[in-house]
């Protein structure tokens, strides 16, 4: 059994630029808030950003006639640390970000023939590059997908 697993950031991006209180705290770069799907950012980018990591762990529950793989990235939103409001705002959209994923497996779309069966979060917890300058809050997505390759 062999497939492809679907690439999740432009989904997860998607999701996350269409949620109105996100997309309200969120200035544009370059036409478009700033929701990243890779590393490095653009070193003029404005704060505050949403980063979505790439795949950090991948496994699976793999049956005999489907695929299942879990698949977990992080998304971490960073701003400036200068203010309790920055500092507050990004917590905030930390709050956000959890509430649009967890237990809510319709909030992303995949490749024809895929589906995902679940979708869960942990945090928001400080990220590592959280310091007196700059304020990170991780949320980590844990998404459950199915192929079905038999009939």
């Amino acid at each position: 059994m062999s497939a492809i697993v679907p690439d999740l950031a432009q989904s997860f991006r998607n999701s996350l630029i269409a949620n109105a209180t996100l997309a309200n705290m969120l200035p544009n770069y370059l036409d478009s808030p700033t929701v990243f799907t890779r590393r490095p950012v653009p070193p003029d980018a404005p704060y505050p950003m949403i980063v979505v990591s790439s795949d950090s762990a991948k496994t699976d529950t793999d049956g005999l006639a489907d695929l299942r793989p879990i698949i977990t990235r992080d998304i971490i939103v960073y701003g400036s640390n200068d203010t309790s409001d920055h500092y507050r705002d990004v917590e905030e959209m930390a709050y956000v970000i959890f509430s649009i994923f967890h237990r809510n497996p319709m909030s992303l779309f995949v490749d024809t023939g895929w589906n995902i069966t679940a979708v869960t979060c942990q945090g928001p917890r400080p990220a590592p590059t959280d310091d007196d300058q700059t304020i990170a809050r991780a949320v980590t997505v844990v998404t459950q997908l199915n192929f079905p390759t038999s009939s």
